[in-house]
């Protein structure tokens, strides 16, 4: 099978960043750590110092610290939303991205490309991409949002809602109303995909304006991403937290789309393997699946031990054997908090594996804190 051999590579790929990373070096260092020596099996991968994402924002200027190849073989910078103005800048090269085009289309069961109808609530992905685009050490930043749009095989009749309006983007209601009248009652195989804010905004809108229900049926999917779930996202804002379980319920009641047709994928700049999850009526949440390419440590908030038991909260690790050539991203510290679900298998779809859900994120103070910890800056001559 392919990837069978996460350990192997995943070991490759840390002492690949230690070596050409000067940055991580340090970080191991500072530690005792050396992977060629302390790396020898699975159990070992809970020691695997970590960066955490707070780096790799454009305020810390530590950008070009955390590349492993010199800037002039980079394709671009990957620019993440931010609704502080303060992105993350990843360094990558189109070889890293194509890495994650490979595992979406090994997962395609989950992400329904053959949707014969899609609306999109992003815009067409090069106007993503592109959008407020500058160079930085000759290189373009490019959306990652966008990159990821731009490796999904969408169909023919897909509508992407997000039009240019002045500096910024605006949601085409008209074009998303004539959707919604035109897959009503048919039970066509469509899907709806993108901002979970911009999705749930027009669906407000148009219960405003007196429009709906409306029944879209079994064939239909509800797939976001992004997050969003505290209210901002880039330069959009409600103003108010959105409950998950609150998203499923009024979107499944007014668009008649099954509960369990509603997906969600968890991913960030710094990370390079998209993590499907689906929604339990049960536990009201979505549930992550961690592939076999990947894997994902739980730590405690503040020890940052590692926690193993169902129903234990922590701050989110993730490690990254593919996709990491070009910047320091092999083992990275989110500053979202996650909830074990299960270790072994999802306790509902039984896929096999890690299975955990989101429960919030590390305060800004907080968050900034974990980043400190790992600062290297003072560090390196």
């Amino acid at each position: 099978m392919e990837y069978s051999n996460f350990f192997d590579d995943l070991k490759s790929n840390i002492i690949g960043q230690y070596e050409e990373c000067k940055a991580y070096r340090i970080l191991c260092e500072s530690q005792g750590y050396n992977p060629s020596e302390h790396l020898r099996s699975e159990k070992d991968i809970t020691n695997i110092p970590f960066l955490a994402t707070t780096l790799f924002k454009k305020s810390a200027n530590l950008f070009l610290s955390l590349l492993r190849v010199e800037p002039d073989k980079l394709d671009k910078w990957t620019l993440s939303s931010s609704t502080s103005g303060d992105p993350s800048m990843v360094g990558r090269r189109n070889s890293d991205l194509m890495q994650i085009r490979k595992f979406v289309l090994m997962d395609d069961k989950f992400y329904d490309s053959a949707s014969e109808y899609n609306c999109v609530f992003y815009p067409e992905p090069k106007v993503m991409r592109e959008y407020k685009s500058v160079r930085i050490m000759d290189k373009p930043t490019e959306s990652y949002i966008g990159n990821l749009l731009g490796i999904f095989d969408f169909s023919e009749n897909t509508t992407f809602l997000l039009k240019s309006c002045g500096e910024g983007f605006s949601v085409d209601m008209n074009s998303f109303e004539e959707f919604l009248k035109f897959n009503n009652e048919r039970n066509n195989h469509l899907s709806l995909r993108g901002s979970t804010l911009l999705l749930y905004n027009a669906v407000l809108e148009l219960k405003k304006q007196g429009k709906g229900p409306y029944n879209l049926g079994s064939r239909a999917i509800v797939h976001t991403g992004g997050g969003g779930w505290d209210g901002k996202k880039g330069n959009i804002s409600i103003g108010t937290k959105i409950e998950r379980y609150q998203f499923v319920e009024e979107i499944s009641e007014f668009l008649g789309i099954p509960q369990k047709n509603f997906r969600d994928t968890y991913s960030f700049t710094e990370n390079t393997f998209p993590m499907d999850g689906h929604y339990s009526e049960k536990l009201r949440s979505y549930l992550f699946h961690v592939p076999t390419w990947g894997r994902v440590i739980i730590r405690d908030v503040k020890t940052l031990e590692p926690l193993n038991k169902p129903g234990d909260r922590g701050l989110v690790q993730v490690l990254n054997a593919y996709g990491t050539s070009s910047f320091a991203g092999a083992s990275i510290l989110v500053d979202d908090i996650a909830e074990i679900v299960a270790n072994d298998s999802c306790p509902e779809c039984k896929h096999e594996g890690m299975t955990f859900k989101i429960v919030g994120r590390v305060k800004g103070s907080e968050a900034k804190g974990c980043g400190a910890t790992l600062d290297v800056r003072g560090k390196q001559k």
